[in-house]
């Protein structure tokens, strides 16, 4: 366990402290401005992206600056404690969660919807067989209206 965790354990939230213990857990330090991230990342909903996280962390006067940010955002996506989702215009946004998982992303609010299978294994495994390739990952995003947007657009 980490003593600059455990020093602060009391003042975390049990989402960030869980999350910091992971961190711990695989070898690497917490520090505040990973504990920073981590407490922004729990207390934004849903997806968010790093401009996001930013202003969040901003507005309570506990930025670590955006170096950082980008830091520890690709370090807990890299222990797939953050999850990447891919959009449409260029910009990454991220949501806490781990394992594999697929996104239905709203074009007009932004709404994320988390899916687990996405149908493609047996694909994958025809590609692997016909090409030689052995797949390791794969994306799957699907962009449109939430039934609030399209009952919005409807009216």
């Amino acid at each position: 366990m980490s003593r600059y965790l455990e020093a602060r354990r009391e003042t975390l939230p049990p989402a960030v402290t869980d999350l910091a213990e992971q961190l711990a857990e695989a070898g690497y330090k917490v520090t505040g401005p990973r504990l920073a991230v981590l407490k922004a990342a729990t207390a934004l909903r849903g997806a968010f992206s790093v401009h996001e996280l930013e202003q969040w962390l901003i507005a309570r006067g506990e930025s670590p600056g955006i170096a950082s940010i980008f830091r520890t955002v690709r370090l807990l996506s890299d222990l797939n404690l953050l999850q990447r989702i891919h959009g449409l215009d260029d910009c990454h946004r991220y949501s806490l969660g781990k394992g594999h998982g697929h996104h239905l992303v709203c074009t007009g609010c932004g709404a994320m919807e988390r899916f687990e299978d996405c149908g493609v294994q047996s694909l994958i495994q025809q590609l692997e067989q016909r090409t030689g390739y052995r797949i390791s990952a794969h994306l799957v995003e699907l962009f449109g209206l939430c039934p609030r947007c399209l009952a919005a657009s409807a009216a």
